[in-house]
């Protein structure tokens, strides 16, 4: 009966300093997340994606973690970055938050990469989420100014005036009359 004892006060015992050892060696997620967001800030690239890749493996649910790691090396590797964004769509139970952060990723993800058509559903699904959102309307503007589609950059401009109180028109103007200039070289002159 006592050396059961002993051998069950062993057995905890042994368990406890493993589990503070194991605890020793990888710090806390939260203090490896804020180093990697430290290390953003910094410009030091290398470190972040270091610390982010130490928190992805820690917690595999940490989104957050996950996003900033795509957005880091959208630049150098921009096929990735979009692998890792779409992974994070099918997660369940996101927030409008977190849900906006992805899609706004993904549109930057799909203009780096040239589709323009895929980029512009992302920002769009942003506004299905947020009507209001000021980045994706003017995410939408610019590709269209680049598109030459002065159609849509005039709705969208329109749309965004509405959103922020603004009561400029010369946005408006300037994308009527490109679309003019456009019908006048196409040889449309009555439109």
């Amino acid at each position: 009966m006592l050396y059961t004892f002993l051998a069950l006060l062993l057995i905890i015992l042994s368990l406890v300093y493993y589990k503070q050892q194991k605890s020793k060696k990888k710090p806390k997620l939260d203090t490896l997340y804020a180093e990697a967001l430290n290390a953003m800030v910094s410009g030091d690239s290398l470190n972040a994606i270091y610390k982010l890749k130490q928190v992805v493996k820690q917690d595999t649910n940490h989104v957050r973690a996950y996003l900033q790691l795509g957005n880091i090396i959208r630049d150098d590797n921009p096929e990735q970055a979009l692998k890792i964004h779409q992974s994070l769509t099918v997660r369940p139970n996101l927030s409008s938050k977190l849900r906006l952060d992805i899609h706004h990723a993904l549109a930057e993800d799909h203009k780096l990469l040239g589709n323009i058509f895929q980029a512009r559903k992302e920002a769009e699904k942003i506004l299905s989420i947020e009507k209001r959102n000021l980045w994706a309307l003017k995410f939408l503007i610019n590709i269209s100014e680049d598109e030459k589609d002065w159609n849509s950059a005039s709705s969208w401009t329109k749309q965004l005036n509405k959103v922020s109180g603004k009561k400029n028109t010369d946005d408006e103007a300037r994308f009527d009359l490109y679309r003019g200039l456009d019908k006048l070289k196409n040889g449309n002159f009555e439109e």
